[in-house]
């Protein structure tokens, strides 16, 4: 599908908020991502982004974040205005409200992560005005709070939301000890938490060992979810892929194509078995093994080209995702 840019909102010195419409029906869970297909240079990339926006909304709206050499959100952030078009992927993600049930929740956000809580919170609470809701959201500095404006509105509203603030430059970060004096009744709760990898594995943990069993966690950049299928190997990553600026984990005998699914990065796979070629990535030769080249030429081999669904790394590498 087509999506039009109908507006630019920045939200800090490294987020902007970006509103579209869209050529079709969009239908959507909130919490959910949009996957764009962005035209950089000559090539086209592809990259997940969460909805801000919920479906009631007028507009489509994605709200993205600045990476150190990303190579798709520095475009997007330097150049996308209003009237500019995008190809767009179906929403897709299991990281959603649904996920979350109807109990009462606790939302645990960090930086950007706060993106899909924040539609999740707003479209429950258009549904359910006075729903037990308890967020405890996290930025490093006070002017790097996200939606801190609609989010103080939507606390005076409904008196059931109970809005907490963490600046780690003042306050330090969330520990076990603060989570249980903001939220004691965590184990009645359902906890949902976004962000950095090492902080949700922090709240997740500490969520757990406090009673609360309905707990989700953002899987974009997350290894556990492909460990069963990697039984025996070391439960964390000690390899990763440098995608774009962005290091994602890669356990053993885990293919190139699952770790970079895993981190929300759109690859182009048909077959998923080593023979069409649409999966071709470059890598660093001598940085990962294969079991099938099918579909490569020897001069691509030669440049270090492998099909990212029959290949693995053997150490930390550097890949260049050919879409």
């Amino acid at each position: 599908m087509q999506i039009t840019c109908t507006a630019v909102q920045v939200e800090t010195d490294t987020v902007t908020s970006f509103r579209f419409t869209a050529d079709q029906t969009v239908d959507f869970i909130p919490g959910q991502f949009l996957t764009l297909v962005v035209p950089v240079e000559d090539r086209k990339s592809a990259r997940a982004y969460s909805l801000s926006s919920i479906p009631t909304d007028n507009e489509l709206q994605l709200t993205i974040k600045r990476v150190d050499g990303g190579r798709v959100s520095n475009h997007l952030l330097d150049n996308l205005k209003a009237g500019d078009s995008l190809e767009a992927l179906a929403p897709a993600g299991e990281f959603h409200r649904d996920a979350a049930g109807g109990q009462p929740w606790l939302l645990l956000g960090a930086g950007c992560g706060v993106t899909p809580l924040y539609s999740m919170l707003r479209d429950r609470l258009s549904k359910q005005a006075n729903a037990d809701i308890t967020v405890v959201f996290s930025a490093r500095y006070d002017n790097e709070r996200l939606f801190a404006g609609p989010l103080a509105e939507l606390a005076l509203k409904h008196p059931n939301l109970k809005l907490h603030w963490l600046i780690s430059s003042e306050s330090g970060r969330l520990t076990a000890e603060r989570l249980a004096e903001l939220a004691p009744d965590i184990a009645d709760r359902a906890v949902m938490t976004c962000g950095p990898q090492a902080y949700m594995d922090a709240a997740v943990a500490n969520a757990k060992t406090m009673g609360a069993t309905n707990v989700h966690s953002e899987a974009f950049m997350a290894v556990n979810a492909s460990l069963s299928s990697h039984e025996g190997e070391m439960a964390t990553a000690e390899m990763s892929l440098s995608v774009d600026g962005i290091e994602l984990p890669i356990l053993p005998n885990q293919t190139v194509l699952e770790s970079l699914e895993k981190g929300g990065i759109q690859v182009m796979a048909a077959c998923r078995a080593g023979v069409c070629g649409t999966c071709k990535c470059k890598g660093e030769k001598g940085k990962f093994k294969s079991t099938s080249t099918m579909g490569l030429t020897p001069e691509e081999i030669e440049q270090g080209y492998f099909l990212a669904c029959a290949s693995t790394a053997t150490t930390s590498m550097e890949v260049e995702v050919d879409d």
